[in-house]
């Protein structure tokens, strides 16, 4: 019943019964850290709550070093995915453009900086 819930707290309450149930499992705890992580973008939970709700897994689900880039690769992955499914064409032409002007206005200012 608690993978079925909305409810933030039941995300807290299966990271907490996961991370004791993998103590001498790290992968498993990978598998059951990424699970949960991806539960909070299916859920839809606001920006700020699914925020807050990683930060308390990433603390409670701690992975070895190896483990814990390979557990921070795949959620980079999963979020690019995720983002650039809702960003229109339209959108993206206006972040080129914002990037192709930020680049000209820093360059005006090394060279001002320069040669005053």
């Amino acid at each position: 019943s608690l993978e079925q819930s909305t409810n933030p707290f039941a995300v807290i309450v299966m990271a907490h019964l996961k991370t004791k149930a993998t103590h001498r499992n790290p992968q498993s705890r990978l598998e059951w850290k990424l699970s949960l992580v991806r539960r909070l973008y299916e859920r839809e939970y606001s920006r700020e709550d699914i925020v807050k709700l990683f930060r308390f897994i990433d603390w409670v689900m701690m992975l070895p070093e190896e483990l814990a880039q390979g557990f921070k690769a795949v959620v980079k992955s999963y979020e690019e995915a995720n983002r650039m499914r809702y960003v229109t064409s339209i959108e993206r032409l206006a972040k080129q453009e914002g990037m192709v002007e930020n680049a000209r206005e820093n360059a005006i200012a090394v060279l001002e900086t320069r040669f005053p």
